[in-house]
């Protein structure tokens, strides 16, 4: 490869030559390390597939993309990817469509910052566009002849002038290391526009411009210029002695710059460029690599070179917390059977790109962890060649987003849309006349299905003798209905602030569907914003400064979107008053807080909570209007992680209630926390206090706060839509008959006494005396009896659950699977929740103190044909709380599918999956997390037709929701006054459950008595009531605060179990034939429990009672006196 710039000379061109190979064959079967949440295949070419592996081990979540290419397949090639000029970025993504390229990975490390010129030398197309920076640099490509391989990019460059050859250190190099003393360099038409002085730190510098092989101009003094250099022309730049040399010039003298490539294998290479070290050698991991944490990107290859493998590792925050060290990046490259591999450029520059068969350009498919694609020099791009335009292969998607496979509600609409491939897998047309749809078990017409009323349904689609068949599944009726959005609020009325709406249908046992819109009713204002269906979505376009309530409805269902244009960002408060007085300390251990020019300065040791709080009432900050978003102001010289800056709000019934928002990172720069408001608050809303978490204790540094402003974005305002009541879901029994399981269990959890303040233990001593009464088989402790983890604690809680009846089973010491207790006690399981890891002040410690006295928190024992799985989530998510738990659960659910005598699995866990408050602020915060664990459930559930639920507590919000089959159940608080509403779940009580063995997945075999502890009952009913007529009942309790006397009303429906009876006249059960033996047997009324409908039979008095347990020290058999609250109807002719 020779280089030699005379009259004429043009800039190097980038170029894409495909070449012919010989085929061979490769496995795609790969090693997985950790447990995988996500592990798919997919074809992108001819040879070509892009392997996406997400799994989790001790030390966090890596998230790896392998794409592999069999460089010996005739269609498939490789190239160097460039942003334009060496002296440029710009998005990967970009460079590789602009190009062609069906993938690619971003390449060489670069000149971030500044000329943005990669540091090694680049090869595209078989040409030289530049060197290695004067300080040298590895290399690697493809040659010619389609073999992966190390390179040395050495090059033998001279400029000729004043009759003598002077050496050229670099071609086109940014060399910001620097220009070695007396050196040389060149820049030809492809460097770009950018500074050429970026390597010299000496005013000892010249430059000379030549064109034509002439010299044009000579500048004789520094700094060397920028700007575009002719197409026929290069500049050389010298320092020292070589600009001595150059100043000696004068324009019209001969002057030729020749530089060549002085390796032959290098003349031989199709692309190559510059690499950041060899990290596997002869299929071994060099030994002594970096483990620090950042995103990666690797080239590895083997085979002799013919199979090459681009890799990327990443995960979110970035350098320090997201991706890999090179060691691992080295060794699962290894494990792949990778002989050798070499380390690019990694952090914000890992990049994946890659496109979809069909599709018609590649697209991003890692998560770079600057938030978006990093302006990058360069790149390794991946080419087909044109196949032959004929349909080899057809591909069927559904419209809308992808949503784990293809499902539809009965008698709903799915839009099916068919692509096609050639022979080289590339976009080949289909002809629309040739295209034919059926479909078995539903109609289809242009790719619409109609669904019937049960499937699965057959799909096929054919061109000639070309077929694809689909199955798509048909759910249960649909239940619920879901948006992408609860709320819209647009900041003007302009078409590109147009929003995109999925709506998303839910069935009875959470089995999920986008709806069709043309399934859909909508409602609205149509002067406010304009409707449309858009690629299976609806697509909102404001019209002008106003808002409307959008209501949706499909199937009986519906669900209310609010939508405002016009937003407004208003500084609600500016702390520059007496700050001092207005705030106080909300912090774990003690600040010092000081009025800082610019705003409030915290000064603060090590400590989990760093905060303030408004000094009463009147001094927490009003904020006008309906705000969506709230945002702080606020420097940080430590870091605080995502979901752990806390806003204390109080609404406008005066309720508190608490948000958590965006992370902060250490630095001198002002940056923003913003928590979104829910859609549900009631407004006004005032903020009360803020804090920042770290729950991890290695983490948790001295540092300071400086606060400067809080900011709402206030929307046009409107009159939000009520939130919907719960709906029950049949998990819950309505009256709480449980007859007929195979055996019963209890829950009890945040109880929430200490040694120091042990009035709620009469809570624990009591409800385990009353659960004993109901003669369940175990009893799970579900987390936080105790509210604090020290070590007096942890001891008054053994010695009060001891006395109450508990039989504390320590790990390995489980009753046989069939036993029945039979004596005084009943074996308890005590799952540890965040509380039983505190420390003094309840700062976040360990579970040291809880296994010490309680043994091992997590563990799996087999009771009935049932596994129970228990859990423990102390530290806010099971990987950090006990890692090998997980490996256990993952683990129990597959001996438990091939088990026979298992017949259904329960886990449990103190933090729930999902908070069902919109706040979201009590579940587990790992949301990778959540999604594996109802993978693994949902798998086991889908797969072996065998239950599974999961119980949470924490929230205090008695709930049940399901997703993709399996029901998560969370309890109520046992003692401390709950977090949630009183009509939705925010009550004191616990839960007896029963379980039936013989019934499958989609059967009842799991049924809770949702028990609400009460100090009084009333019972809302009419005085008379006629024959035939109808009257839902309704009621409340009171309920107690510990034992004592309270004043917290729940109504006395879902999620209670309300427990009826009432005169002997009175028949209580659901359907017809409840109603039927009623007359028959001559009863005045009959009441179903589910609906909470009385109907009068005939004439006569019948009285309507209600019985919930008490809640009362506990003194003997007597102090468990239930409370029973009646009422007496006439019924009348």
């Amino acid at each position: 490869m020779k280089h030699r710039l005379t009259t004429g000379i043009a800039a190097v061109a980038a170029a894409a030559t495909l070449w012919s190979l010989p085929a061979v064959g490769y496995a795609d079967d790969h090693p997985v390390s950790g447990l995988a949440l996500v592990d798919t295949t997919e074809k992108v070419g001819p040879g070509i597939s892009l392997n996406h592996v997400k799994t989790v081990d001790q030390r966090g979540w890596v998230d790896a993309q392998y794409l592999t290419i069999d460089l010996a397949d005739k269609a498939v090639s490789t190239d160097l990817l460039t942003a334009g000029p060496v002296a440029s970025g710009g998005p990967l993504s970009v460079a590789a469509n602009k190009a062609g390229a069906v993938a690619g990975v971003n390449g060489e490390f670069f000149d971030i910052g500044n000329s943005n010129a990669a540091l090694g030398g680049e090869v595209q197309n078989g040409q030289l566009l530049k060197t290695a920076d004067a300080s040298g640099r590895q290399h690697v490509g493809v040659s010619k002849d389609g073999i992966a391989q190390l390179v040395d990019l050495a090059v033998d460059s001279t400029a000729t002038f004043a009759g003598a050859d002077h050496k050229v250190l670099t071609i086109n190099a940014a060399n910001g290391g620097g220009v070695p003393a007396n050196g040389l360099v060149a820049y030809t038409p492809i460097w770009g526009e950018y500074s050429r002085n970026r390597g010299f730190g000496t005013a000892d510098v010249a430059e000379v411009l030549v064109q034509h092989n002439k010299v044009v101009s000579v500048t004789p003094t520094g700094p060397a210029g920028s700007g575009p250099i002719p197409a026929d022309g290069f500049y050389l730049v010298g320092r020292d002695e070589a600009a001595a040399a150059l100043r000696a010039l004068q324009p019209g003298d001969a002057v030729t710059l020749h530089y060549e490539l002085a390796d032959n294998a290098a003349k031989s290479m199709k692309f190559a460029l510059g690499q950041g070290g060899t990290i596997v050698r002869n299929g071994q991991v060099v030994p002594g690599l970096d483990r620090s944490i950042a995103p990666r990107t690797a080239l590895g290859f083997k085979n002799g070179g013919r199979m090459l493998v681009l890799a990327t590792w990443d995960g979110l925050g970035g350098t320090g917390k997201g991706g890999v060290g090179i060691d691992r990046e080295a060794q699962d490259l290894a494990d792949r059977g990778i002989e050798t591999a070499v380390n690019l450029d990694g952090g914000g520059s890992t990049t994946m790109v890659a496109r979809a068969l069909g599709a018609d350009g590649a697209t991003v498919r890692n998560n770079p962890s600057d938030g978006q694609e990093r302006n990058d020099p360069n790149g390794v791009g991946v080419f087909v060649s044109p196949g032959d335009g004929k349909v080899h292969e057809l591909l069927l998607s559904g419209d809308a987003a992808a949503d784990g496979g293809l499902k539809v509600f009965p008698g709903m609409h799915r839009m099916l849309t068919a692509k096609a491939v050639d022979n080289h897998l590339t976009p080949a047309a289909i002809d629309p006349k040739k295209l034919v749809w059926k479909a078995n078990g539903g109609n289809i017409k242009y790719g619409t299905l109609t669904a019937g009323g049960r499937g699965p349904i057959t799909v096929t689609a054919q061109v000639g003798r070309i077929k694809k068949v689909q199955r798509v599944d048909v759910l249960g009726p649909l239940a619920a209905l879901e948006l992408s959005n609860t709320r819209l609020s647009l900041s003007e009325a302009t078409p590109a602030n147009a929003v995109n709406v999925a709506v998303t249908g839910r069935d009875g046992q959470g089995y999920t569907a986008p709806i069709d819109p043309r399934d859909l009713k909508l409602d609205y204002d149509h002067g406010v914003v304009d409707i449309q269906a858009a690629g299976g979505k609806l697509k909102i376009t404001p019209l002008k400064n106003a808002g409307t309530i959008l209501t949706i409805s499909a199937a009986g269902q519906v669900v209310k979107l609010p939508i405002t244009v016009g937003v407004e960002t208003k500084v609600v408060y500016d702390f520059n008053d007496d700050v001092l007085q207005r705030w106080n300390n909300n912090s774990t251990a003690a600040t010092t807080r000081s009025a800082d020019p610019d705003g409030l300065r915290i000064d603060f040791p090590a400590m989990r909570n760093v905060g303030i709080s408004a000094n009463g009432a009147a001094n927490r900050i009003q904020v006008p209007g309906q705000p969506l978003r709230l945002r702080l102001r606020i420097k940080s010289s430590i870091d605080v992680p995502s979901g752990l800056t806390y806003a204390g709000l109080f609404d406008g019934n005066g309720k508190s209630l608490g948000l958590y928002g965006s992370g902060l990172r250490a630095g001198p720069d002002y940056q923003n926390v913003t928590w979104t408001v829910p859609a549900n608050t009631v407004y006004p809303i005032s903020i009360s206090s803020f804090q920042g978490i770290n729950t991890a204790v290695a983490q948790q540094k001295a540092g300071t706060f400086v606060l400067d402003r809080f900011e709402a974005d206030v929307p046009t305002a409107i009159e939000l839509p009520a939130r919907p009541d719960l709906v029950a879901d049949p998990l819950v029994s309505a009256d709480g008959n449980l007859a007929g399981g195979t055996f019963k269990f209890a829950t009890l959890s945040d109880v929430q006494f200490t040694a120091d303040n042990p009035a709620l233990a009469q809570v624990a001593t009591a409800a385990l005396a009353r659960i004993r009464k109901t003669r369940p088989d175990l009893v799970v402790l579900n987390g936080d009896i105790t509210d604090r983890g020290l070590p007096q604690d942890l001891s008054l809680a053994r010695k009060v659950l001891t006395d109450a009846g508990c039989d504390l089973i320590p790990v390995g010491k489980e009753p046989a699977p069939n036993s029945t207790p039979k004596g005084s006690t009943l074996p308890c399981y005590y799952v540890p929740g965040n509380h039983e890891s505190y420390g003094l002040n309840n700062t976040q410690s360990d579970l040291t103190n809880f296994t010490n006295e309680f043994g091992q928190p997590y563990r799996t024992f087999d009771h009935k044909g049932t596994r129970f799985v228990l859990l423990a989530s102390a530290l806010g998510t099971l990987r950090t709380s006990a890692w090998d738990q997980l490996p256990m659960l993952k683990q129990a659910l597959a001996s438990a599918a091939t088990d026979r005598s298992i017949r259904n699995v329960m886990v449990f866990a103190h933090h729930p999956v999902d908070d069902p408050e919109e706040t979201k602020s009590s579940q587990l915060g790992d949301r990778d997390e959540v999604a594996l664990i109802e993978k693994l459930l949902t798998n086991f559930r889908n797969s072996t037709r065998k239950g599974a639920a999961m119980v949470g507590s924490h929230a205090q919000v008695a709930n049940v929701h399901r997703v993709e089959g399996v029901p998560y159940a969370v309890l109520p608080s046992s003692g401390k006054n709950p977090y949630g509403t009183p009509e939705r779940g925010g009550f004191t009580g616990w839960v007896d459950w029963s379980v039936d063995a013989r019934r499958p997945a989609g059967g009842q075999w799991l049924e809770a008595d949702v028990r609400a502890f009460a100090q009084s009952i009333t019972l809302d009913t009419p005085a008379a009531l006629r024959i035939g007529a109808t009257t839902r009942l309704s009621g409340r309790i009171v309920q107690p605060e510990g034992v004592g006397t309270g004043t917290r009303v729940v109504p006395l429906r879902y999620p209670i179990s309300v427990h009826w009876s009432g005169s002997p006249n009175l028949a209580i059960g659901s359907g017809p034939a409840v109603v039927l033996a009623a007359r028959v047997t001559g009863k005045v009324a009959v009441l179903d429990p589910v609906t909470r409908k009385l109907t009068a039979l005939r004439p006569g008095k019948v009285t309507v009672s209600v019985t919930n347990d008490s809640m009362r020290p506990y003194t003997g058999g007597a102090s468990l006196a239930p409370v029973t609250g009646s009422a007496t109807i006439s019924v009348q002719r």
